[in-house]
């Protein structure tokens, strides 16, 4: 007869029971209790050895009353997604408040009034300044004496619906009258304090005509130009700066040069010579 392998009926439920007869030793197996100090094959008891009941949990579970293994908590991830929850929503809120600035409006809704003829300015010419809602006229008048001095004042500014360009048109009409009223118009604040370099002569504008940068190292930016015509003087001064989403920004210095000439050029053919 074939003797059983070297460690057969050593497996888990092979060999009696503890109390119900064999040697010691034989068939104890891991959760049988206790092994026979000098038993072949066994080491020193482990910790908690022999705590567990009467031939033990199946394999892969652990002590009675604990069920399935515990779930993983999902404290992490919760807390995880309301940390970029508040980061998004920090960040959103700055956003919408830049937003807001700039998708607000930088003109207004035109007066119901029209400019009178001294700086009336057609359609066309005022869609290439961009400031196409008239704001009102201002009138004033000068005496000493027989010196008289009459103004008359325009201005435009951007359309409800502009939300960039931050600009202004003005045009001031000045009207000498009296003894010598020509000879002060042409005396008269043609020109401007700015330095020499700032200033270029116009050609084919009124009888003179010099166009002034008033570009500083800001955004406020623009052009003035001041004419002369007769017993008229004009300034047209075109002004401002475009709105960005973080910073405003210059006007171009061309396009500020090429709205002032644009409006004065057509005031001055209106002006009796």
């Amino acid at each position: 007869m074939h003797q059983p392998p070297q460690g057969y009926g050593q497996g888990p439920g092979y060999g009696p029971p503890p109390g119900q007869g064999g040697q010691p030793g034989q068939g104890q197996q891991p959760g049988y209790g206790p092994p026979q100090a000098g038993a072949p094959g066994y080491g020193p008891p482990q910790p908690g050895y022999g705590q567990q009941p009467p031939y033990g949990q199946p394999p892969g579970y652990g002590p009675p009353g604990y069920g399935q293994p515990p779930k993983k908590k999902k404290t992490g991830l919760i807390v995880g997604l309301i940390v970029g929850g508040v980061v998004l929503l920090g960040l959103g809120i700055p956003g919408g408040i830049f937003a807001s600035e700039y998708y607000s409006s930088v003109g207004k809704a035109p007066v119901s009034a029209q400019p009178p003829a001294e700086c009336a300015i057609s359609p066309e010419v005022l869609n290439k300044t961009l400031m196409t809602s008239f704001q009102g006229t201002r009138e004033n008048e000068i005496k000493a004496g027989e010196i008289v001095t009459k103004q008359q004042g325009c201005s435009w500014l951007a359309p409800e619906d502009d939300n960039v360009h931050d600009r202004a048109l003005q045009v001031m009409v000045y009207r000498h009258e009296g003894p010598d009223a020509q000879e002060r118009a042409a005396k008269s604040s043609v020109g401007s304090a700015a330095p020499s370099e700032r200033q270029q002569q116009v050609q084919g504008i009124g009888e003179k005509a010099v166009l002034v940068s008033l570009d500083t190292d800001s955004a406020f930016s623009g052009a003035e130009l001041r004419l002369t015509q007769g017993v008229y003087v004009v300034i047209v001064t075109y002004k401002g700066w475009d709105k960005g989403f973080f910073a405003n920004s210059p006007i171009p210095p061309a396009e500020s040069a090429e709205a002032a000439k644009s409006v004065g050029a057509e005031i001055a053919k209106k002006l009796p010579r």
